[in-house]
């Protein structure tokens, strides 16, 4: 745990998960009891309007809850945390969480939370698709998306990806730290 002295205004604390399929998503919905099949069942999830399964709001919520709690260690605590789900998460998405540190008031420590998701579409080498990912397969990406500057590419070892990268639950949070 971090000493409250250690602690500077602008700081950034990051954590990043990269493993999120539909194992993952079963398995969570039948630990939560959340068994809506928007989040685990493909075809009642395009029947209700989406393009595949997303996962549940509270699971993605949980990553922002976990990187917290390790920041905090067993002597600090979670005082305040509030989020907007804006944005769904779906499999193959790479979540971001970063708490960015705005100020602090004696032993408590205020941040502006950011959850941002990395959606790979596909990767091209010579203008030619060689890997195309499920967002690509499934349509995940719109027309919106890509007026809005959210769709990216960049160099990778196979080629050019293209990506969409968005702010999927913007908030924030107390922590309290103790000396």
């Amino acid at each position: 745990m971090p000493k409250i002295s250690d602690i500077k205004v602008g700081q950034v604390i990051r954590s990043e998960f990269d493993q999120i399929n539909r194992e993952l998503l079963r398995r969570y919905a039948k630990a939560s009891g959340d068994t809506n099949p928007i989040h685990t069942t493909d075809a009642i999830a395009e029947r209700a309007g989406l393009k595949g399964v997303i996962a549940h709001g509270l699971f993605s919520s949980g990553f922002i809850i976990k990187m917290l709690e390790d920041f905090v260690g067993e002597d600090g605590k979670i005082i305040e945390l509030g989020i907007e789900m804006r944005g769904m998460v779906r499999c193959g998405d790479t979540l971001i969480t970063e708490g960015t540190v705005t100020k602090i008031e004696d032993k408590r420590v205020f941040l502006d939370i950011k959850q941002t998701t990395i959606t790979p579409v596909e990767i091209k080498k010579d203008k030619n698709v060689i890997k195309k990912f499920e967002a690509g397969e499934r349509g995940y990406i719109s027309e919106k998306d890509i007026a809005r500057g959210l769709v990216k590419t960049k160099e990778v070892d196979e080629g050019t990806l293209t990506y969409r990268e968005r702010v999927a639950a913007p908030g924030h949070a107390i922590i309290e730290l103790n000396e």
